[in-house]
């Protein structure tokens, strides 16, 4: 049997089937019969037999609160059925909603997620049933199926609301408000220090109603559930307005807000479907938050951040404060991470403090905090951020008896107008890593950002636009050999592929002025990506010839591509598709990397080859927990081996270990023939370095230098 899948309908179908699939992300059919058990409308346009035979054993005692339950098809698939009843409990007909496979959920949870549109959809029956559309109806009754309708497109309206900011929270209040026919609405979230109202309300009424909305959110609070308030106060006295509250609950399901809509004394009054709206909208609501706050600290995420101090900037001059907790990792290892997390907690709450109600305060990451003051001058930068250092200076962590005190470095400049915010923080932070050096717990400041500009540190190359640099391919890769040191004729094994960055005066930089601005902004991952597709389009048309070479090419991967647990997947695709065997590659991972995410460093490195272990014998005691194919020894101990007996029993321990463990070691900065000979004595299989190869531009090295017959490749633990 086909359906009217048109919507011809008063307000059609469709809308109701598009709610549900916002409210429900697992439905997938849904179809709507009437009380003859005969097909209204299905999204599909045709009748389903399977959902038909189910729905005709339905009973209302199989039903949650007489509202819906769950069954099986024959096939296995889940449904969720519900009857649908007109107010006076007249029969109207049923909702049928076939369910992804293996969804997940009590027929309970379906019920509270789906009562919106159950109740939308009965007001709708209601209204088409001949029966009911030939007997007069209450102009109340038709006022309410009025206001469904427009429920209905409310929440539609709302799901496509812009989440970039709290402007999208203030226009999805200014929406509700005037959709639901109210004068004021008001949203609060006091822990997040949000408050957003939007009233037609002149400023008499605007006092009465901030008075009225703290004693709403003290009720909420304490009772956890939503208001309505149609009729009078105590004492016979009418209320001015009428009203209606639900609470904003986070992801633990705790109080932390408050979502109010006011209407005149003589509109009409709030009814339960607006309540089912009102606290889809708060979700919603919450929603937004969630995406724009950090989850540990409150404060804006660095995203958001970002958004709202440029256009801060754009309008007038700002100062910017850079704040770094001091030792936080002394505090994560005496007392635990939990501890680190509390310290971050109290001073992102002591920042706030200081900066201001007018200031715009971020976490950017771990222990870091950025601020930025709007229109402050340098002296008024200045006391704040001596503030942020007298109320941290009070601050220390006890426990057991042990105590740690805490402190913060802080750096502050200033900008002028239309000044770009990725300067002004390379300063600060500049500025902030100047107070740690010269003790922490200090403030420092740097007044004249236009003279870093011309010196090549890696902190002024902060302020380079390295997205722009990514998308005009001003990156490129050079490959410095992989030799071995066994025999006395080195031969090259592999080359490690380093990036180099082009300056805009047509330099060339080393990854140290790029890589950390890189990190700091999150393009880490967008780095990794661009060496390998750069690699790959070098390496496809002499795939054959390196096969027959036995060479092998190491990239870096940065922790924030491991944390993302996205590049393994990338990397797989990318070298499936341009046809090149896995065998070529080897990834390179930092030991404080893998071994601060060990569980998603070991099935990464399951899928990959990887070295670059090895930078202190912290390292080992992991090695047996990580398929690691190669073992790589920091520069800093091979550099001092001659001259450092430490340094050398270092990499002599190193050796004998990776021998053990049946590890391929490679020695960084071998920069003189003695050092080589003296990594040969100590069983070192492999080095790269100055005196066995300088980097050059992979197609150089790749076309001028590969093996004219295959070298024999070292055998490694997969």
């Amino acid at each position: 049997m086909r359906a009217n899948s048109d919507d011809s309908a008063v307000g059609g179908y469709a809308p109701y089937a598009q709610l549900v699939k916002m409210l429900l992300p697992s439905a997938r059919c849904i179809a709507i019969y009437d009380n003859y058990t005969e097909l209204v409308w299905c999204s599909e346009g045709f009748e389903r037999p399977d959902l038909r035979a189910l729905l005709e054993h339905q009973h209302a005692s199989d039903t949650v609160a007489g509202r819906g339950r769950v069954e099986n098809t024959p096939s296995g698939t889940p449904v969720f059925i519900s009857a649908l009843r007109a107010a006076d409990a007249r029969p109207l007909g049923s909702v049928v909603i076939e369910l992804a496979a293996g969804a997940r959920g009590t027929p309970s949870m379906v019920v509270s997620m789906l009562r919106p549109v159950l109740d939308c959809l009965e007001r709708l029956l209601d209204l088409e049933q001949p029966a009911a559309a030939s007997a007069p109806q209450p102009a109340a009754a038709l006022a309410t199926a009025s206001e469904r309708g427009a429920g209905v497109e409310l929440l539609l309206k709302v799901d496509e609301q812009d989440r970039e900011d709290t402007s999208a929270l203030a226009e999805l209040l200014r929406h509700t408000t005037r959709e639901l026919g109210c004068v004021t609405g008001a949203l609060l979230v006091p822990d997040k220090h949000l408050e957003i109202v939007w009233t037609e309300a002149n400023s008499e009424e605007r006092a009465h109603l901030d008075r009225t909305q703290k004693h709403l959110l003290a009720w909420v609070r304490l009772n956890n559930r939503p208001m309505v308030v149609n009729r009078g106060v105590a004492g016979g006295a009418e209320a001015p307005y009428k009203i209606m509250s639900c609470p904003l609950r986070d992801a633990h399901g705790r109080v932390t807000g408050l979502l109010a809509l006011f209407r005149a004394s003589t509109a009409e009054d709030f009814v339960e479907g607006e309540v089912r709206i009102l606290e889809f909208v708060g979700r919603k609501a919450m929603a937004v938050l969630h995406s724009e706050y950090d989850a540990l600290t409150g404060l804006t995420n660095r995203f958001i951040f970002e958004r709202r101090a440029q256009r801060l900037l754009d309008a007038a001059p700002a100062a910017v404060l850079y704040v770094d907790i001091d030792k936080i990792a002394t505090i994560n290892e005496t007392f635990g991470l939990g501890a680190g997390d509390e310290v971050i907690q109290r001073v992102a709450a002591l920042v706030q403090s200081a900066a201001g109600a007018t200031a715009l305060v971020s976490r950017l990451a771990s222990d870091r905090f950025a601020v930025v003051l709007p229109e402050c001058t340098m002296g008024v930068a200045s006391e704040i951020g001596g503030a942020i250092l007298g109320a941290t200076s009070q601050l220390g962590y006890l426990h057991d008896g042990e105590a740690l005190p805490v402190s913060v470095s802080v750096g502050a400049t200033v900008g002028a107008a239309r000044a770009r915010l990725p300067h002004l923080l390379a300063a600060a932070e500049l500025a902030c890593k100047r107070a740690k050096r010269a003790g922490a717990g200090r403030l420092e400041i740097i007044d004249d950002i236009g003279s870093l500009t011309s010196a090549p540190t890696r902190q002024t190359l902060a302020a380079v636009d390295l997205e722009e640099a990514l998308r005009a391919n001003q990156f490129h890769l050079d490959a410095q050999p992989i030799v071995g040191l066994r025999a006395r004729t080195s031969e090259t094994v592999g080359y490690e592929l380093l990036t180099r960055l082009r300056g805009p005066a047509g330099e060339v930089l080393a990854p140290d002025k790029f890589i950390d601005a890189c990190a700091e902004y999150g393009l880490s991952p967008a780095l990794d990506r661009w060496a390998l597709c750069a690699a790959v389009e070098t390496l496809r048309p002499h795939v054959q010839s390196l096969l027959g070479s036995n060479v092998f090419f190491a990239l870096n991967v940065s922790a924030q591509s491991l944390e993302s647990r996205k590049y393994t997947a990338f990397a797989l695709d990318t070298l499936a598709a341009a046809g090149l065997p896995m065998s070529l590659f080897t990834f390179e991972l930092k030991e404080s990397v893998a071994v601060a995410n060990l569980g998603v460093a070991e099935a990464f490195i399951r899928d990959m080859t990887l070295d670059d272990f090895g930078s202190g014998l912290s390292s080992l005691a992991h090695l047996r927990q990580l398929p690691v194919s190669y073992l790589k020894i920091d520069g800093q101990f091979v550099r001092r081996m001659l001259t450092d007996r430490i340094a050398e029993s270092i990499v002599s321990a190193i050796a004998r270990a990776a021998h053990t463990l049946n590890l391929v070691t490679i020695a960084e900065h071998v920069e003189s023939a003695a050092v080589a000979e003296r990594l040969r004595e100590l069983d070192v299989l492999l080095g790269q370095g100055f005196h066995l190869g300088r980097p050059a531009p992979l197609l150089a090295q790749l076309l001028q230098q590969l093996p004219a017959a295959p070298v024999a490749r070292l055998s490694t633990r997969a």
